[in-house]
């Protein structure tokens, strides 16, 4: 770096390269000629970039390599901003230049395949907390702990804890799940490692593949409790230690295990990686081992319900682009009544592009939910009173005073009648 003693001139307009439609980029590039200056300020200090190039003779014993030009930026300041540039200025610009890189850079989604091998492809998906159609308080909510998450570095450091986050997404199929997934991720710009368990030879290979990992990413487990045996570790615990049980634990010890991941997800092996997110889905909570969903390891949990009448408006707006329609009471009385995912609401608002057509194609499936939960109800009432007509009890109580009057002694007598006509006394 030079001082630069006299304020700097403005610099030459830089010349904006246009869109590249071949890339299908929609966003204009602006770059710099060689031997060009820009003065940039910050907190009343003024900095000089330039643009310079060199030319790196070729290695002679390197027969392949030519010459090569080499380009870089220099910048410039008055001395007496030394402090300012070196502690605060620099370190800013460092900064800036990666958020916009991780903004600007494309995201990949990794699955395993070879045992410990990783293979990745762009992820595409355009999901976003604006379009994602849950209640805005939840999505509040999570993007908030999000956010205060990645923050925290210096705090997860001084606390003595691994800078790691997890999420416990739970509720019926067709909620929103995935979709979330990938709104956290185009949120935070972080890859995806979609771990598939059941493709896992041991905790060996578990162990490779997540220490394969890169810091800045999202590790997702999806139906959790369907992957990997979830027996209790204090019941296996408890059994005895037979020889069969001795072999059997051994072959077992080969195999993945719940005890293998949680190594990972919040043992010593947790530390091998920085600013990671966790997340666990499942359609059936209460069928995890309660190890696992302990602060710690899953530190939020998440419940993706049915459709609410919030949803169902976000929904609406991003498939047809509105706010309003006189279908809307309608719409919002039946979601209230019934129970529907957002996928089966989603579905019925694709299929046409007519908003009202497409509308009232809605009102019909909800009606007919309703009508096929009315009669489901009625056949379960009806059934019940079936089975009570089945088996009728009667009681008759005796009570008899003691003559001191200071005693009571209650007798019961129960009838009950089993359908085939025989009383049975008890």
């Amino acid at each position: 770096m030079s001082t630069m003693p006299s304020r700097p001139t403005l610099p030459r307009a830089s010349t904006p390269t246009s869109t590249c439609s071949a890339c299908g980029s929609e966003k204009m590039v602006v770059s710099m000629e060689a031997g060009e200056e820009m003065a940039d300020v910050y907190q009343g200090a003024e900095f000089k970039w330039c643009l310079v190039t060199r030319e790196v003779k070729a290695d002679p014993d390197n027969v392949s390599g030519g010459a090569r030009e080499v380009r870089s930026y220099e910048v410039s300041f008055h001395k007496r901003h030394k402090e300012k540039a070196l502690k605060e200025y620099l370190p800013f610009i460092v900064a800036a230049a990666k958020a916009i890189n991780d903004q600007e850079r494309s995201l990949d989604i990794y699955m395993n395949q070879y045992g410990d091998e990783w293979s990745s492809i762009v992820l595409q998906h355009p999901s976003t907390f604006d379009t994602l159609a849950m209640d805005m308080k939840q999505k509040q909510a999570i993007v908030d702990d999000l956010d205060r998450f990645i923050k925290r570095k210096d705090y997860y450091r001084r606390i003595g804890k691994a800078w790691k986050r997890g999420y416990l997404l739970y509720g019926p199929p067709g909620t929103g799940k995935s979709s979330l997934i990938a709104a956290i991720a185009n949120h935070l710009r972080f890859d995806i490692y979609d771990l598939e368990l059941t493709g896992v030879d041991s905790n060996s290979d578990l162990r490779r593949l997540l220490v394969g990992m890169t810091n800045r990413s999202i590790l997702v487990v999806e139906d959790i409790d369907c992957t990997i045996e979830l027996k209790q570790r204090e019941e296996a615990d408890e059994e005895p230690a037979t020889k069969s049980s001795r072999i059997e634990k051994k072959k077992a010890e080969d195999k993945v295990t719940l005890s293998g991941l949680l190594n990972f997800v919040d043992g010593l092996w947790s530390t091998t990686g920085e600013e990671r997110i966790i997340i666990f889905t499942t359609n059936y909570k209460e069928r995890l081992d309660p190890a696992l969903l302990r602060p710690g390891r899953m530190d939020m949990h998440i419940h993706m319900g049915y459709c609410t009448t919030e949803a169902f408006r976000i929904l609406a707006n991003n498939y047809h682009s509105i706010d309003y329609h006189a279908t809307y009471p309608e719409i919002e009385a039946l979601i209230q009544e019934v129970t529907v995912t957002p996928a089966e609401v989603a579905e019925v608002l694709m299929r046409n592009d007519d908003t009202d057509v497409a509308l009232h194609d809605l009102v019909d499936l909800l009606k007919l939910k309703k009508k096929e939960a009315t009669e489901i109800k009625s056949e379960s009432v009806r059934a019940g009173e079936k089975k009570d007509d089945d088996v009728i009890k009667t009681e008759s109580v005796q009570v008899e005073e003691k003559k001191d009057g200071k005693e009571v002694v209650l007798k019961n007598e129960f009838t009950e009648n089993n359908g085939s006509g025989e009383d049975c006394r008890y």
